[in-house]
């Protein structure tokens, strides 16, 4: 690989960085948006529902998504504020080990053989989830994402600083240097 091309891949990599993190804030957006929304429901079947939705997207810039030649995520150091680094991993844990998947090693079934001669059975017990307490750190949940979220924009105003900077124009919808 000469220079050049060196030079244009890395272009790609920080230009796909840019747009991941233009897609990142709409994720924000729409935990916030969902959490406006959470403030108008008191039945808790409707409630855990939305919180379900609004930790599922929070974390969705935080783990593995796929650009057209590598993967992207955000640091959690960088853009999460130490103070909710606990939380935030706790969150990160719940979304990746329960609500987004099914992950026996946070469940941990228990089955039991209580069959007679008459009838077969084998119940399950298995770890659950506290939505209550989850739903009790709803202020937390909110300073979290508009922290995270403002965290990401800065860096979003310093990319595109340098690009307005080194007069980069848009030729097929890409920004390139002129």
């Amino acid at each position: 690989m000469n220079k050049k091309d060196v030079k244009e891949e890395n272009h790609d990599k920080q230009y796909q960085k840019y747009l991941f993190y233009k897609v990142y804030t709409i994720d924000f957006d729409t935990a916030l948006r969902t959490l406006r929304v959470l403030s108008r429901y008191r039945k808790n079947d409707v409630r855990y529902c939305l919180l379900r939705d609004i930790v599922i997207t929070y974390c969705r810039p935080f783990s593995k998504n796929k650009g057209s030649n590598f993967h992207n995520s955000l640091r959690s150091k960088k853009f999460v504020p130490q103070i909710f680094l606990p939380f935030h991993t706790e969150l990160m844990a719940v979304r990746n080990q329960l609500f987004a998947h099914t992950d026996l090693t946070y469940y941990r079934p228990q089955v039991v053989n209580w069959s007679t001669p008459g009838q077969i059975r084998f119940p399950m017990a298995f770890k659950g989830y506290d939505y209550a307490k989850l739903n009790a750190r709803v202020s937390e949940i909110k300073k979290l994402v508009n922290s995270v979220a403002q965290k990401l924009q800065n860096e979003i105003d310093q990319m595109e600083k340098i690009y307005a900077q080194n007069n980069f124009s848009k030729g097929d919808g890409k920004l390139y240097l002129s």
